[in-house]
Protein backbone atom coordinates (compact mmCIF):
# COMPACT_ATOMS: atom_id res chain seq x y z
CA UNK A 1 0.00 0.00 0.00
CA UNK A 2 2.91 2.20 0.24
CA UNK A 3 5.26 3.74 -2.63
CA UNK A 4 8.49 5.06 -1.54
CA UNK A 5 10.37 7.71 -4.26
CA UNK A 6 14.05 8.12 -2.54
CA UNK A 7 16.37 10.63 -3.86
CA UNK A 8 20.04 10.45 -3.27
CA UNK A 9 20.88 13.89 -1.64
CA UNK A 10 24.81 13.49 -2.01
CA UNK A 11 24.65 13.65 -5.96
CA UNK A 12 22.86 16.42 -8.22
CA UNK A 13 18.88 16.99 -7.07
CA UNK A 14 18.23 20.33 -9.19
CA UNK A 15 15.86 20.67 -11.15
CA UNK A 16 16.78 19.28 -14.78
CA UNK A 17 19.21 16.88 -13.48
CA UNK A 18 18.78 13.02 -13.64
CA UNK A 19 17.69 12.40 -10.60
CA UNK A 20 15.33 14.76 -10.49
CA UNK A 21 13.48 13.30 -13.54
CA UNK A 22 14.23 10.16 -11.93
CA UNK A 23 12.26 11.76 -8.90
CA UNK A 24 9.53 12.74 -10.95
CA UNK A 25 8.90 9.36 -12.60
CA UNK A 26 8.97 7.73 -9.65
CA UNK A 27 6.26 9.70 -7.80
CA UNK A 28 4.33 10.21 -11.43
CA UNK A 29 4.48 6.10 -11.42
CA UNK A 30 1.91 5.93 -8.45
CA UNK A 31 -0.99 3.85 -8.61
CA UNK A 32 -2.66 5.65 -6.22
CA UNK A 33 -5.65 3.16 -6.09
CA UNK A 34 -3.29 0.18 -5.23
CA UNK A 35 -0.39 2.43 -3.41
CA UNK A 36 -2.47 5.62 -1.63
CA UNK A 37 0.33 6.01 1.00
CA UNK A 38 2.87 8.81 -1.20
CA UNK A 39 6.20 8.39 0.68
CA UNK A 40 9.13 10.44 0.02
CA UNK A 41 12.95 9.79 1.42
CA UNK A 42 15.95 11.37 1.55
CA UNK A 43 19.46 11.58 3.76
CA UNK A 44 19.73 15.10 3.62
CA UNK A 45 16.96 17.67 4.66
CA UNK A 46 15.70 18.54 1.45
CA UNK A 47 12.19 20.16 3.52
CA UNK A 48 12.31 21.49 6.77
CA UNK A 49 14.36 21.05 10.07
CA UNK A 50 14.49 23.39 13.09
CA UNK A 51 18.26 22.01 13.51
CA UNK A 52 20.74 25.44 14.67
CA UNK A 53 23.10 24.89 11.97
CA UNK A 54 20.80 25.18 8.96
CA UNK A 55 18.85 28.13 10.35
CA UNK A 56 22.41 29.91 10.81
CA UNK A 57 22.47 29.39 7.10
CA UNK A 58 19.15 30.89 7.42
CA UNK A 59 17.12 28.53 5.22
CA UNK A 60 15.95 25.29 7.52
CA UNK A 61 16.74 23.30 5.05
CA UNK A 62 19.94 22.27 2.47
CA UNK A 63 20.23 24.96 -0.17
CA UNK A 64 17.84 24.76 -2.77
CA UNK A 65 16.37 21.70 -1.47
CA UNK A 66 12.80 22.80 -1.12
CA UNK A 67 12.93 25.32 -3.42
CA UNK A 68 13.56 22.23 -5.76
CA UNK A 69 11.15 19.55 -4.71
CA UNK A 70 8.31 21.14 -2.88
CA UNK A 71 6.43 21.59 -6.25
CA UNK A 72 6.72 17.56 -7.13
CA UNK A 73 5.57 17.20 -3.79
CA UNK A 74 2.29 19.22 -3.75
CA UNK A 75 1.94 18.23 -7.61
CA UNK A 76 1.92 14.39 -6.73
CA UNK A 77 0.21 14.81 -2.74
CA UNK A 78 3.22 13.56 -1.60
CA UNK A 79 1.63 12.43 2.39
CA UNK A 80 5.09 12.49 4.42
CA UNK A 81 8.90 13.26 3.19
CA UNK A 82 11.19 11.92 5.66
CA UNK A 83 14.93 13.07 6.11
CA UNK A 84 17.66 11.84 8.45
CA UNK A 85 21.25 13.66 8.60
CA UNK A 86 19.97 15.71 11.24
CA UNK A 87 20.31 13.99 14.55
CA UNK A 88 17.24 14.31 16.16
CA UNK A 89 13.44 14.01 15.56
CA UNK A 90 10.89 16.49 14.37
CA UNK A 91 7.78 16.61 12.77
CA UNK A 92 6.26 19.66 10.72
CA UNK A 93 2.64 20.51 9.94
CA UNK A 94 1.20 20.17 6.81
CA UNK A 95 3.32 22.48 5.06
CA UNK A 96 3.80 24.29 1.38
CA UNK A 97 5.78 27.34 1.18
CA UNK A 98 6.79 28.13 4.28
CA UNK A 99 2.79 28.18 5.33
CA UNK A 100 1.01 25.62 7.27
CA UNK A 101 -2.05 25.00 5.11
CA UNK A 102 -4.08 23.05 7.99
CA UNK A 103 -4.33 23.85 11.76
CA UNK A 104 -4.80 20.07 12.50
CA UNK A 105 -1.94 18.50 14.66
CA UNK A 106 -2.80 14.89 14.83
CA UNK A 107 -5.67 13.81 12.68
CA UNK A 108 -5.57 14.66 9.19
CA UNK A 109 -8.50 13.69 6.53
CA UNK A 110 -10.25 14.31 3.64
CA UNK A 111 -8.73 16.53 0.83
CA UNK A 112 -4.74 16.45 0.50
CA UNK A 113 -3.58 19.84 1.87
CA UNK A 114 0.51 19.31 1.84
CA UNK A 115 3.08 17.57 2.67
CA UNK A 116 4.15 16.14 6.21
CA UNK A 117 7.80 16.42 6.92
CA UNK A 118 9.34 14.73 9.44
CA UNK A 119 13.35 14.58 10.46
CA UNK A 120 13.90 11.20 12.14
CA UNK A 121 17.81 11.25 12.38
CA UNK A 122 17.95 10.17 15.89
CA UNK A 123 20.25 7.37 15.44
CA UNK A 124 24.10 6.80 14.79
CA UNK A 125 25.87 10.02 16.09
CA UNK A 126 25.64 12.75 19.02
CA UNK A 127 22.33 14.57 18.83
CA UNK A 128 21.97 17.92 17.45
CA UNK A 129 20.63 20.80 18.93
CA UNK A 130 17.50 23.09 17.72
CA UNK A 131 17.61 26.46 17.12
CA UNK A 132 15.96 29.26 19.11
CA UNK A 133 13.92 30.66 16.91
CA UNK A 134 10.47 30.34 17.13
CA UNK A 135 9.64 27.69 13.83
CA UNK A 136 5.52 27.89 13.77
CA UNK A 137 5.49 25.49 11.50
CA UNK A 138 7.49 22.64 13.84
CA UNK A 139 4.65 20.60 15.23
CA UNK A 140 6.94 18.40 17.85
CA UNK A 141 10.43 18.11 18.44
CA UNK A 142 12.25 15.55 20.84
CA UNK A 143 16.38 15.44 21.17
CA UNK A 144 16.40 11.89 21.87
CA UNK A 145 17.23 8.77 19.82
CA UNK A 146 14.18 6.98 18.53
CA UNK A 147 12.58 6.05 15.08
CA UNK A 148 9.21 5.99 13.75
CA UNK A 149 6.28 3.34 12.21
CA UNK A 150 4.19 3.07 9.92
CA UNK A 151 0.81 1.32 9.77
CA UNK A 152 -1.27 0.98 6.36
CA UNK A 153 -4.69 -0.36 7.90
CA UNK A 154 -6.04 -0.43 4.51
CA UNK A 155 -6.42 1.64 1.76
CA UNK A 156 -7.98 4.60 4.07
CA UNK A 157 -6.10 4.98 6.98
CA UNK A 158 -2.51 5.73 7.79
CA UNK A 159 -1.03 5.99 11.66
CA UNK A 160 2.40 7.02 11.67
CA UNK A 161 4.26 6.59 15.44
CA UNK A 162 7.24 8.53 16.52
CA UNK A 163 9.22 5.75 19.02
CA UNK A 164 12.00 6.41 21.67
CA UNK A 165 14.86 3.98 21.77
CA UNK A 166 14.95 3.82 25.24
CA UNK A 167 11.75 3.06 26.12
CA UNK A 168 9.60 1.62 22.58
CA UNK A 169 6.47 4.15 23.75
CA UNK A 170 4.64 6.37 21.48
CA UNK A 171 5.67 10.23 22.05
CA UNK A 172 4.26 11.69 18.78
CA UNK A 173 1.80 10.13 16.28
CA UNK A 174 -0.85 11.21 13.91
CA UNK A 175 -3.41 9.79 11.39
CA UNK A 176 -4.11 10.49 8.26
CA UNK A 177 -7.43 8.78 6.58
CA UNK A 178 -8.95 9.90 2.79
CA UNK A 179 -10.77 8.08 0.31
CA UNK A 180 -9.24 7.80 -3.63
CA UNK A 181 -11.51 10.59 -4.25
CA UNK A 182 -9.58 12.75 -2.26
CA UNK A 183 -6.35 12.17 -4.05
CA UNK A 184 -8.13 12.99 -7.30
CA UNK A 185 -9.17 16.07 -6.21
CA UNK A 186 -7.69 19.60 -5.97
CA UNK A 187 -5.62 20.20 -2.85
CA UNK A 188 -6.58 22.85 0.01
CA UNK A 189 -4.29 25.75 -1.76
CA UNK A 190 -5.92 24.76 -5.48
CA UNK A 191 -3.49 22.78 -6.81
CA UNK A 192 -5.44 20.47 -9.26
CA UNK A 193 -3.56 17.27 -10.01
CA UNK A 194 -1.11 16.46 -13.04
CA UNK A 195 -1.94 13.35 -14.92
CA UNK A 196 -0.57 10.20 -13.49
CA UNK A 197 -1.61 6.49 -12.94
CA UNK A 198 -3.48 7.96 -9.77
CA UNK A 199 -6.53 8.91 -12.01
Amino acid sequence: MFHFCIADSELDWQEGSEQYKFIEECLASADRQKQPWLIFISHRVLGYSSNSWLAVHGAFEEPMGRETYQKLWQNYKVDIAFFGHVHNYERSCPIYQNYCVSEEKSQYSGTFNATIHVVAGGGGSHLSDYTSLNTTWSIFKDRDFGFVKLTAFNHSALLFEYKRSSDGKVYDKFWITREYKDILGCDSIGNCPSTTLAQ
